[in-house]
């Protein structure tokens, strides 16, 4: 069986909206960010070991050439044997670095970019990789770039998302942005970004899964 995880509601909205189920596909939303997903994902493998672990997502690009709507592969988050099999799909394939916090500025996206060599930046795939490790299943890091390495966020990272849950508030952010009004016209682009990424995202996954489950009896 291959699990497909997203950390986030809005970012499996896409995929959720075109997948068709299947008895040999799931789809987990853990529902929080950052190393909470560890446990989240620990908890699932516990009722039901899939063979194969999908984590997807957005990252934010931490170099110049690599625009919103990318899609990456997660070099370092990888299974070798996943990414082989994916040789012949035009994918992005590069390392793909895990930050404590949201990069809420283009200077921190910079600077992470030039401290870990990355070619983007997420909260979540080494933790979840480490779980996977540990539990000896095959992990695929598949993201999809939804804002530029010079592009600030539009709303502080604990407006725009609870860091407990995951979720937006529309009431805080409707309140930022009331108080600046001035950071509206980039908010309505992280939203395009965001619904960009999403049908980015589910277009690679309609790509990938066929191609993992004609792999997949190697990685019960």
């Amino acid at each position: 069986m291959i699990s497909v995880v997203f950390a986030l509601e809005f970012e499996s909205a896409g995929f959720r909206a075109r997948f068709q189920p299947r008895l040999c596909v799931s789809v987990w939303t853990l529902g929080v960010m950052g190393y909470r997903t560890a446990p989240a994902l620990e908890k699932l493998i516990a009722r039901q070991r899939p063979g194969i672990v999908v984590s997807a997502g957005f990252s934010g690009s931490l170099q110049q050439e690599i625009p919103v709507g990318t899609i990456l592969l997660g070099q370092n988050v990888s299974d070798p044997g996943l990414l082989n099999s994916l040789s012949s799909e035009n994918f992005l394939v590069g390392p793909l670095a895990t930050a404590d916090a949201i990069l809420e500025s283009a200077e921190q996206k910079f600077l992470f970019g030039q401290q870990t060599g990355a070619l983007a930046a997420d909260l979540e795939s080494s933790h979840l990789f480490s779980v996977c490790q540990a539990h000896n299943i095959a992990m695929l890091s598949l993201r999809c770039i939804s804002d530029a390495v010079d592009q600030s966020l539009a709303v502080p990272g604990e407006v725009l998302l609870d860091p407990e849950t995951g979720r937006s508030d529309p009431q805080a952010i409707f309140r930022f942005l009331f108080r600046h009004p001035s950071k509206a016209a980039d908010f309505a682009r992280l939203v395009r970004n965001a619904k960009s990424a999403q049908n980015a995202l589910a277009s690679a996954l309609q790509t990938i899964l066929p191609i993992l489950l004609r792999q997949s009896g190697g990685f019960r």
